[in-house]
């Protein structure tokens, strides 16, 4: 979909609680699930520490919420979607989109009048948007202090490219994965990459990629970029780019970072391969979520395309994977509580 569903009518009233006091996590959107993994029925998912439901309410839209029942503390993830609400399993209890209790059994309609569901019986909610087939949700203040990035090429019914979601379960803090984006450093040592010299910018100046104007207006943007000089295709899968004829010399990264994650642009000998959206969701304490979303531009015929999917999508989630390996074996960060003073 292309425009982004926003649901925030109750976020003033439920500010997102803390997360796990030992980390420090940007106020930013943040993937909570896959949209394909939301459909009829409630699921349980915990984000920021926080026990959380998600569900779509009869526009579709996706709502998440505390995933306990303000009544008892029943598990909403175990009721069911009933007319465009959430019911409790235990008594019933049943909560619209903005996390009101709109029905409590034995309220009828007379009586309703007289004596009212009570306003304050309600769910707390997080802000959600649905773009690039997956849920959003924000954390960090209130209200979005800047949009999501504008993705043109991830959005699912661009079929000019070919799309490939992956995430990996990581124990290692977020900012040491935002800052592995950037690590030039590692590309040798961890991915093998063939590099001869490689040169890292960062950019002031958001003109040059329009795209990104309304999270640079927002305070939001920082720009990078890595420029690599290559010998060759690398890993299994460059072994068919190069009896292909598919050799290079430059490889050119650009970045668009926002507080939760980055943008990532591939271009090859200056020709524009494919982006790759990056961006981490902490779950909770000692365990985050890396989302990867890379969509490739599709070029030639049938052979070409598969090439570049292997090429680029499949080695890209492998090359992830070497990281996530390194990321999981690190030694834990220390606790606030146990620092010295």
């Amino acid at each position: 979909m292309n425009d982004i569903q926003l649901n925030q009518a109750s976020v003033k009233a439920h500010p997102p609680k803390a997360y796990d006091a030992t980390t420090s996590v940007a106020a930013s959107w943040y993937v909570a699930m896959r949209s394909d993994d939301l459909k009829d029925k409630p699921r349980a998912l915990t984000l920021f520490g926080r026990p959380c439901v998600a569900w779509r309410g009869a526009s579709g839209q996706a709502v998440v919420m505390d995933r306990h029942c303000s009544h008892l503390g029943a598990n909403l993830a175990d009721g069911q979607v009933k007319d465009g609400c959430i019911q409790c399993p235990f008594h019933h209890w049943q909560y619209d989109e903005q996390g009101q209790c709109v029905h409590i059994p034995g309220h009828s309609q007379t009586v309703r009048s007289l004596e009212p569901v009570p306003r304050s019986v309600r769910q707390p909610t997080l802000v959600t948007a649905e773009r690039y087939g997956y849920v959003w949700v924000w954390y960090g203040s209130p209200e979005p202090l800047h949009p999501l990035p504008d993705i043109a090429a991830a959005d699912v019914d661009n079929d000019d490219f070919m799309h490939l979601h992956f995430a990996f379960e990581t124990t290692t803090a977020v900012l040491r994965i935002v800052e592995n984006f950037y690590d030039a450093q590692h590309a040798a040592p961890v991915h093998e990459l063939p590099i001869s010299a490689f040169e890292l910018r960062l950019f002031d100046d958001w003109r040059q990629w329009p795209e990104v104007e309304p999270l640079a207006q927002s305070g939001a943007w920082f720009g990078a970029g890595i420029d690599f000089t290559v010998d060759r295709y690398f890993g299994a899968f460059g072994m068919l780019a190069r009896a292909l004829g598919l050799n290079m010399s430059q490889m050119n990264l650009h970045f668009d970072g926002y507080p939760g994650g980055c943008v990532m642009t591939v271009s090859l000998d200056g020709d524009f391969k494919y982006k790759l959206l990056q961006c981490v969701t902490p779950v909770s304490d000692g365990k985050n979520i890396m989302h990867m979303l890379i969509s490739i531009k599709k070029v030639g015929g049938t052979l070409r395309r598969a090439t570049d999917y292997m090429l680029f999508g499949l080695q890209t989630r492998q090359a992830a994977q070497y990281d996530v390996k390194i990321w999981n074996g690190m030694k834990p960060e220390r606790r606030r509580s146990e620092l010295p003073t």
